[in-house]
């Protein structure tokens, strides 16, 4: 069943470079449509900033929202993935949690390049991610 709402996190929270957030959506195969300001289907609309693009390319019924800190929050129908979207979550709170830990990879990435550190391995298991790194 769809609800229309809206999600927060922690991670993303406040300061995010919307660069590194592109970089991450990017690395989970979605994407965002900046010229898309509004969302809707069947169970809702709501104003975004910029929407989610599924794999094929296609908005969805959901969309992101700068806050006043400049984190983001994302708006729209909670089950969007889960009807042929291309999105593959079954849930707003899912997508955004991978959406967090995607940019903390990028963030980690970047932190570390400017100490010299290169990222040796990425490993994915049991839905934690491991990168070994080495100093430069």
């Amino acid at each position: 069943m769809s609800v229309w709402k809206t999600v927060k996190n922690d991670v993303l929270g406040s300061n995010v470079n919307e660069k590194m957030l592109e970089a991450a959506l990017a690395d989970l195969g979605i994407g965002l449509d900046k010229a898309t300001k509004s969302i809707r289907n069947s169970w809702g609309t709501d104003t975004c900033d910029a929407a989610i693009v599924n794999s094929q390319g296609r908005v969805t019924a959901m969309g992101i929202r700068w806050t006043n800190k400049r984190g983001i929050e994302l708006v729209g129908d909670t089950f969007a993935g889960g009807f042929g979207h291309g999105i593959g979550d079954k849930g707003q709170e899912t997508l955004m949690n991978k959406i967090a830990q995607a940019y903390q990879v990028r963030h980690i990435k970047h932190k570390m390049q400017l100490n010299n550190w290169t990222v040796e391995s990425q490993t994915t298991e049991n839905g934690q991610v491991k990168l070994v790194l080495v100093q430069a």
